[in-house]
């Protein structure tokens, strides 16, 4: 599906150094990248947070180059008030969501956390702040496939 008909676009998002992954939500009507880190140690923060400035500027070149900006038989992007006053290459605003459920800091659990708030998120649910089971979910996906 195009992303001109799309108002989030969802992308994990790993760091290099680690075997960390967030979930980023490009939150296209808004101008943002909201990103979701299961695991709160300031380290892991750190080494994310320019990988995701890196996307937040390249992301509207992209746009850009691709025509996006242009494909507004659905959305006027150059009239909502977050585009307005910014050049089509102005950087995206990062925002770190806070006060969601952590996954233990010893776990390889990432995955099971980007397709859990991925489901939560696409189906237009807060993502919990405490409760979520990593043992559960796995039962709960593997069951599905």
């Amino acid at each position: 599906m195009p992303w001109h008909v799309k108002d989030d676009v969802y992308v994990p998002v790993n760091s290099n150094v680690e075997f960390h992954w967030v979930l980023t939500v490009v939150a296209l009507k808004e101008r943002c990248i909201k990103v979701y880190d299961f695991m709160s140690s300031n380290r892991s923060s750190r080494k994310l947070s320019s990988e995701i400035q890196k996307m937040a500027t390249m992301l509207p070149k992209y746009l850009e180059l691709s025509g996006f900006f242009e494909q507004n038989e659905r959305t006027n992007w150059l009239v909502l008030k977050c585009y307005q006053g910014k050049n089509k290459s102005h950087p995206f605003e990062v925002s770190h969501v806070t006060g969601i459920a952590q996954q233990e800091s010893s776990s390889l659990d990432c995955g099971i956390f980007i397709v859990s708030y991925t489901e939560y998120l696409s189906d237009g649910l807060q993502v919990p702040s405490w409760g979520i089971s990593s043992d559960t979910l796995r039962l709960r996906y593997a069951s599905l496939l």
